[in-house]
């Protein structure tokens, strides 16, 4: 069975989910690339350095956004939203962080840990250096050592479709 999720299954989507693409263009080529973020409020809240997405979208604020969640090849849910970039500064941008960050923990608080051979190992140890990685690390070093502002954006959500497959009709989505 396919179908279009509702709009509470949509935004129980984008809250569940670290990772999505953003899509943008600036008259002249169009760019998708992967980011961590975080969904509250009809707002995707992210981060980076300040490189070809961010000159990209301070050209032209329409941007596209997408996430998906893949059981199998039959039972799977994806979501497209068209949204406005903002660059956050000031408060807002230390609020946006934290929201982030706090999506981020509470994600990985829920994630199962993938299995090892170990039966020792601390996974909160190995998630709290995943997260220290993907959410820090490229602002804190480089090859030369320089560190780098941190651009923290968000996107406000003006219109977001959803679809599902699920062959095996069950009523589960995650």
């Amino acid at each position: 069975m396919w179908g279009d999720l509702d709009i509470g299954q949509i935004d129980d989507l984008l809250k569940s989910e670290l990772i999505g693409r953003i899509g943008c263009f600036d008259g002249n080529k169009v760019y998708v690339v992967p980011v961590t973020y975080a969904y509250d409020n009809g707002y995707i809240y992210g981060h980076t350095k300040n490189g070809l997405k961010i000159r990209m979208m301070r050209k032209n604020p329409n941007v596209c956004f997408e996430i998906d969640w893949m059981r199998d090849m039959s039972s799977w849910k994806s979501v497209i939203l068209y949204g406005t970039f903002e660059e956050l500064k000031g408060n807002d941008a230390n609020n946006g962080l934290k929201i982030l960050m706090k999506s981020i923990m509470s994600n990985l608080d829920r994630k199962s840990p993938p299995p090892i051979e170990a039966s020792d190992y601390n996974f909160r140890g190995i998630e709290n250096l995943a997260f220290l990685h993907s959410f820090l690390s490229p602002f804190l070093h480089s090859k030369n050592n320089e560190i780098f502002e941190i651009v923290v954006y968000r996107i406000k959500v003006n219109e977001a479709t959803g679809k599902f497959g699920d062959n095996k009709k069950s009523n589960s989505y995650y």
